[in-house]
């Protein structure tokens, strides 16, 4: 009888241990199962000034003193970077396969890039960390008097204290930058917090390049008739006519790869040049442009040889000393 109450009690005491255990685990899984909220954005103040804002003040416009033609000269290096053309590049293909600079340098652009720290970097984070870092360059090289490549804290303070009109705060800025305390800073040393305060609160690389890129367009738009018209007097007036292949790939093919794409040509136009791409590889070479010319006039399919009525990119009827494409 003693034996079988004690059994019994057993049985109780480990009903109560399991009923434990899973209740504990119950609560953990609960737990984990919460959604993370993302951590609130901060903002970096030196002072009581948010960092951007002075970056601002020492002459910084991130993408919005950004050209057309400079965020497609930097989207067509990163696609020349980019083997596989899926628009991303993965440490193996950038870091390890790269040709450019040092491995460890292109790790430390790698991770400057990578916003968002997914081991993986987009066209548009690649393009805004150009315009981010070259832009810095050009802010805090300009300081070095010395161009010794190094810009001391005389150097700096002296030049940022004209800008921020706040020679205090130029000296707390040089603390920040100045991370290893000797004096002096380095590119490489200066640009991981200027990467970080050029990004805060600003949206993400995607956003800022396509807004960018749309500003841009809607002001080429309203510009368009004079462009061409330079483009007429550039290229085209030289010769009375259309402009040769040669002209047209020395004026346009800015890599000299010996092939035109679609971010190298000015939107006016694309309309000459891009259907001569014959084998739809979005390139147009000389050969194919050579032949899309001589099937139909001197301008390809649809264009007016030289003296013929018809009309130019300005919409305007064409005589016959007028100049086509």
């Amino acid at each position: 009888m003693i034996v079988r109450q004690k059994n019994q009690s057993d049985l109780n005491a480990c009903f109560r241990l399991v009923l434990a255990i899973n209740i504990s685990i119950f609560s953990v899984s609960m737990i984990l199962a919460q959604p993370v909220s993302a951590p609130a954005a901060t903002v970096t103040l030196i002072g009581d000034v948010p960092a951007a804002e002075i970056l601002a003040r020492l002459g910084a416009k991130f993408e919005a003193g950004t050209s057309l033609k400079l965020l497609d000269e930097y989207a067509n290096h990163f696609d020349r970077t980019d083997p596989n053309r899926d628009g991303k590049h993965t440490q193996q293909e950038y870091v390890e396969r790269g040709r450019y600079m040092t491995a460890q340098a292109r790790a430390g652009i790698f991770r400057a890039a990578d916003e968002n720290n997914d081991a993986v970097v987009t066209r548009s984070e690649y393009v805004l960390n150009r315009i981010i870092t070259d832009e810095a360059k050009g802010i805090i090289q300009g300081m070095n008097d010395s161009r010794s490549g190094r810009v001391e804290k005389a150097e700096f303070v002296s030049h940022a204290t004209k800008l921020l009109e706040d020679e205090k705060l130029a000296n707390e800025l040089y603390g920040k930058l100045d991370r290893n305390r000797d004096g002096k800073i380095l590119v490489p040393e200066y640009l991981v917090l200027w990467g970080q305060w050029a990004r805060e609160g600003r949206g993400s690389a995607k956003e800022r390049i396509a807004k960018r890129r749309e500003v841009v367009a809607t002001s080429l738009s309203q510009t368009a008739p004079a462009a061409a018209a330079a483009v007429d007097a550039e290229v085209r007036g030289r010769t009375g006519g259309p402009p040769s292949v040669e002209q047209v790939f020395q004026r346009f093919d800015r890599d000299k790869d010996g092939k035109l794409v679609k971010a190298e040509i000015p939107e006016f136009v694309r309309q000459f040049i891009l259907p001569a791409d014959a084998n739809k590889d979005d390139a147009v070479t000389k050969k194919e442009l050579t032949e899309f010319r001589g099937k139909d006039g001197a301008g390809g399919p649809g264009v007016p040889s030289r003296g013929a009525r018809g009309t130019v990119p300005s919409g305007r009827p064409t005589d016959a000393g007028d100049k086509v494409p």
